[in-house]
């Protein structure tokens, strides 16, 4: 009996840790961009230009793989930044374009210099107009669906009218039925 408990706990301990080890690889492979753009934050937080430009890179790469506009425009930014370090103005100039094009509302990161931040929203403002700072688009609401009955539907969501919108339900009237 002993024999066969052995037996059977052994190959038990080995299925675990060949799960564990396929999860703890697909939760690094599911997330190799944040992680590559977060050694170039660091890298560049301790200005290894060279080194973060390089991690930037491979942030960048898997980013566009994954179509994460986010990241990439993260990663802009902070190529901007580092050419902005290495003297590069022309460089720079077009990486901050490109972030702004994707998101007009992105800002740099909160530590860096005002003469960069400065550099940054003229670059918006040029791309832009004088728009001033530019906000993320507000999140859409949800249209109040009218029953047969003239209320809510059963599966519509109750959303509340604006205070200044009229109340009562909301006619829309049907095209003739031949």
């Amino acid at each position: 009996m002993r024999t066969l408990c052995n037996s059977l706990v052994l190959p038990a301990a080995a299925l675990a840790l060949l799960c564990t080890s396929r999860v703890a690889r697909a939760e690094t492979e599911a997330a190799p961009a944040a992680a590559h753009l977060a050694a170039a934050q660091r890298l560049y937080q301790k200005l290894d230009l060279d080194a973060a430009m390089a991690e930037l890179k491979e942030a960048e790469t898997d980013a566009r793989s994954k179509n994460d506009e986010n990241e990439i425009v993260t990663v802009l930014i902070y190529k901007g930044l580092i050419n902005a370090d290495n003297g590069k103005a022309s460089d720079m100039t077009e990486l901050f374009k490109r972030a702004l094009a994707m998101r007009p509302w992105a800002e740099v990161p909160p530590d860096t210099s005002p003469r960069l931040a400065k550099q940054f929203n003229d670059v918006r403002k040029e791309l832009w107009g004088n728009a001033g700072q530019l906000k993320a688009p507000p999140k859409k609401k949800p249209h109040p669906v009218v029953g047969a009955g003239g209320g809510p539907a059963a599966n519509a969501p109750v959303v509340a009218p604006a205070p200044d919108a009229p109340t009562g339900p909301i006619v829309v009237p049907l095209a003739p039925t031949k």
